[in-house]
């Protein structure tokens, strides 16, 4: 089956990785197919393509800001119509140029232009959603979807459209984390003991201070514990600093072991050996823990946009697979609770959490979005 197929996605990595995830899917079960990747002209994009053969190209975009006074509210506008504006007719012509089955729109202020010239083209556009709660770009073009994708089963009702264009297909997961059963744990590389129970700290890619700081003073009150092991994946923004201080703070922590890391590309063994994560709530991190089961404290990241952290963080926690700490309260006392409610009583909280299922576990995300890509 050859078919044309056009992605579209903002430049952060909750938009880009199931991006990737899903051009990979298509070059190796179709390969006869042909897919274009439109990007941001900054951010990660340009860099992770690379990998995968693909035409990458860029359009004018920015997202529309409505903070500050009347002026800059009215500057941001009128950058954003100029930027709508460009990037309309450089997608214009990308398009007519490829001429796509399909246009598939990932989420991030980059997908609107090129959403836009599909609409008025008269080619079909899908939609992926990652986070809970839709975001304007996705909420906006769903009227004019063919398909949309959703990644929490909750989700579709958010939308305003024919339920029967909404598809529960769950967030595209690298295939090392689907596989993740398949990975022999392994303790010692990581400077870690079999057997302790394993609390994992994290921050997203660029790592989270006030994470960092809350997990170190945690430290100080488990220094005593031979069964607990705490690793902390600090951030290379902020490692320098840390590994300054390294030796003291992992010599003072007596029979707790300590592991600080800038940051590990290999986050399916890291998954593999953890009983509880640290973690904000950004939408890959939730997918993730989903496909891992592994019980969580989760801090969602209180500026993101639409505050989508925190409904990605509730719908785990009121599913009862996470703990939601907000980020004004979430200090080493809260942390303490936590864990103490969760290993308390032989771990009975927390053995009642891994057995919670969550819809999307064991989803092939990838393909059910590929298949129906590939009926158009």
């Amino acid at each position: 089956m050859r078919k044309k197929i056009l992605i579209c996605s903002g430049g952060t990595g909750g938009h880009l990785y199931p991006a990737l995830v899903i051009i990979e899917y298509i070059k190796d079960n179709y390969p006869m197919s042909e897919v274009l990747f439109i990007g941001t002209e900054r951010g990660l994009g340009k860099e992770l393509i690379k990998g995968f053969d693909v035409n990458y190209k860029t359009v004018k975009s920015r997202g529309l800001v409505l903070n500050g006074s009347i002026l800059k509210k009215t500057m941001n506008i009128v950058k954003f119509l100029y930027c709508l504006t460009l990037g309309f007719f450089q997608s214009f012509k990308i398009v007519l140029e490829f001429k796509p089955d399909i246009i598939l729109g990932m989420g991030g202020f980059s997908c609107a232009p090129v959403l836009s010239a599909g609409i008025f083209m008269g080619k079909k556009i899908a939609l992926h959603e990652q986070n809970y709660i839709p975001g304007r770009l996705n909420s906006f073009f769903s009227k004019f979807a063919k398909y949309i994708f959703i990644s929490f089963s909750d989700t579709g009702k958010y939308f305003k459209v024919r339920k029967s264009k909404i598809i529960f297909s769950g967030n595209p997961l690298r295939k090392a984390i689907r596989k993740l059963k398949n990975i022999r744990p392994e303790f010692e590389k990581w400077g870690l003991e079999k057997g302790r129970f394993t609390i994992v700290a994290f921050g997203g890619s660029l790592g989270a201070e006030k994470i960092n700081d809350t997990v170190i003073n945690l430290c100080d009150y488990f220094k005593g514990s031979n069964n607990i092991q705490i690793l902390l994946i600090c951030g290379n923004r902020f490692y320098s600093q840390l590994e300054r201080n390294k030796n003291n703070v992992i010599k003072s922590k007596d029979k707790l072991i300590f592991r600080i890391f800038p940051y590990i590309n290999e986050m399916q063994e890291i998954y593999r050996i953890s009983d509880l994560i640290i973690s904000r709530a950004g939408a890959n991190t939730i997918s993730e823990i989903i496909e891992c089961n592994i019980p969580s404290i989760l801090i969602p990241y209180p500026y993101a946009v639409a505050n989508h952290q925190f409904y990605n963080a509730d719908f785990l926690a009121r599913k009862g697979k996470a703990i939601l700490i907000k980020d004004k309260d979430f200090d080493k006392e809260k942390v303490i609770e936590a864990i103490k409610l969760l290993v308390g009583n032989n771990g009975k909280k927390y053995k009642e959490m891994k057995n919670i299922e969550i819809s999307g576990s064991g989803i092939d995300s990838a393909g059910i979005i590929t298949s129906k890509l590939m009926e158009c």
